[in-house]
């Protein structure tokens, strides 16, 4: 059934209802093995709703690293229970300490899946959606702003740091207090960058009008569709199914 519903094409209040749901059952999940259930879960959905697995890859890949680092270190300094690595005589990993690492990396792996599913479709949507749920204005335009500045922020980064190396700046061969130095040294023009931006944005938004009128009118709207319950529906029944008989 989710086969034949594209993510994309999903009203983004379903989305956004379903990423509050799977990341608060994550963190009340009693064991992994519910976690894990849920984690193939959000996973195959994502598969099923016509999201590229590249993608997903490319997405994820930085987190995953930090997942894994945070895994190794809940294994080696969580103690408690029998032990299930030595070395030299001496535990490295304990019962204990596998089983809280593995409830932590789950549960941070769910919650970078389910946030995928706010990927799949167009940023102007989700934000009709805030407006729709009765946030201000000004929420969902800090949110807009944030979500437009931070990869404009990424960008100036790297130019400064190419514009650094045509200078003549060894970042690669640099020791790590040189190197601290140097990106301390980046962070001058890219939040001169950000500040001057931020105030040609302010000027547009007073030009415009900004806040002149209590409620904002949108161009677009939001339709709730029978799919769109259906979806909604057989979702909320798997996380229920997943919640009693992965217990």
């Amino acid at each position: 059934m989710l086969s034949a519903l594209a993510l994309a094409t999903i009203d983004p209040r379903v989305k956004l209802l379903l990423l509050m749901a799977v990341s608060t059952l994550s963190l009340v999940a009693p064991n992994p093995l519910t976690l894990a259930a849920l984690l193939l879960l959000v996973l195959a959905s994502l598969l099923l709703g016509a999201v590229p697995p590249r993608r997903l890859w490319r997405q994820a890949r930085t987190l995953l690293s930090m997942i894994a680092l945070i895994f190794l270190l809940q294994c080696l300094f969580r103690r408690g229970g029998e032990a299930v690595l030595q070395l030299w005589g001496r535990t490295l990993v304990t019962e204990e300490g596998l089983y809280t690492a593995a409830q932590v990396a789950l549960r941070l792996l769910i919650i970078v899946s389910s946030a995928l599913l706010a990927l799949t479709g167009e940023l102007r949507d989700y934000l009709l959606a805030l407006s729709w749920c009765r946030l201000p204005d000004e929420v969902v335009y800090m949110v807009l702003a944030a979500l437009r500045f931070i990869p404009l922020l990424r960008e100036e980064g790297r130019d400064v740091y190419a514009a650094m190396q045509m200078r003549g700046c060894d970042l690669e061969g640099s020791s790590w207090p040189g190197r601290a130095r140097l990106y301390v040294t980046m962070l001058l023009p890219i939040t001169a960058g950000a500040l001057h931006r931020a105030e040609r944005m302010a000027l547009a938004m007073e030009a415009r009008g900004f806040r002149s009128c209590p409620r904002r009118s949108h161009w677009r709207s939001l339709r709730f569709s029978a799919r769109d319950g259906l979806y909604a529906a057989v979702y909320g029944l798997l996380l229920a199914l997943v919640m009693i008989y992965a217990r």
